[in-house]
C-alpha cells in the first residue's frame, strides 16, 4: 500500500518500518527510488519495479563524506579534492569496494558508486535513516519521471512510500566518474563538467 507523505512526516517513522520497502523521493537531479543500504529485499523490489538488469548495481546516496569509508577500500587525496569541490551535488564517484561489502550490494562487481545529493529533502532523509541504495524512478531505458503525478500514474501501488515535498529538479542524471582509474575516467557526462 503506497503512502504519500512529506519528508518531515517520513522522518518520524522508525527505521525498521522500511525493511523490505521502497521509497520514492526527489533529489537535486531527478526523482529516485531507494531502499536501505543493507536491505536486499527492498533492493530486489527496485529491480523488479524498474525491470532493471541485475548486472547494473544501484548507487549509494550518503549525507556526508564519512559515510562512504565503511564501504570502500581506499579514498585517494585526488578523490577527496573532487568530493570537497562538488559534493553535495550531481556527481557520482565509483570506488573500489571494501572486501567485506556483500557482493549482493554491488551485483558481484568489485566497485561501488556514491553520491551526496544537493537536496535538503534527500539529505534529511539520509541523516535520519542512513545511506540508501538508489536509482532513478522509471522503467529501465526510459526517461526518468519528474513529478509525483507521473510517478503515481506509472507505478501506482508498487512503491511503498512517496515523498511529496515541492522541489526544483535539474532533470539531468548525475555525472559519473570512476576514481579507481588513473587518470580518473568519466563514465557519464551530466550537469557537472570535470576535466580529469
Amino acid at each position: 500500500m503506497k503512502m504519500k507523505m512529506t519528508s518531515r512526516e517520513f522522518c518520524l517513522l522508525p527505521k525498521e518500518t522500511l525493511r523490505g520497502k521502497v521509497i520514492v523521493f526527489p533529489t537535486d537531479s531527478v526523482y529516485g527510488i531507494g531502499a536501505l543500504v543493507d536491505d536486499y529485499e527492498g533492493q530486489q523490489k527496485i529491480y523488479q519495479i524498474k525491470h532493471r538488469v541485475e548486472l547494473k548495481p544501484l548507487a549509494i546516496l550518503v549525507a556526508n563524506i564519512d559515510d562512504i569509508y565503511p564501504y570502500v577500500k581506499a579514498v585517494t587525496e585526488d578523490a577527496l579534492k573532487i568530493m570537497a569541490q562538488y559534493w553535495p551535488g550531481e556527481l557520482t564517484l565509483i570506488f573500489e569496494k571494501a572486501a567485506h561489502v556483500p557482493s549482493a550490494l554491488t551485483m558481484n562487481l568489485p566497485t561501488i558508486g556514491f553520491r551526496m545529493p544537493n537536496s535538503i529533502v534527500t539529505l534529511n532523509i539520509l541523516r535520519h535513516f542512513g545511506p540508501l541504495a538508489t536509482t532513478s524512478i522509471n522503467i529501465s531505458g526510459q526517461p526518468p519521471l519528474n513529478s509525483v503525478e507521473e510517478i503515481e500514474a506509472q507505478f501506482g501501488d508498487q512503491i511503498d512510500y512517496l515523498i511529496t515535498d515541492k522541489v526544483t529538479l535539474s532533470k539531468l542524471s548525475s555525472t559519473v566518474i570512476d576514481v579507481t582509474k588513473t587518470p580518473f575516467c568519466v563514465l557519464r557526462q551530466g550537469k557537472i563538467k570535470i576535466n580529469v
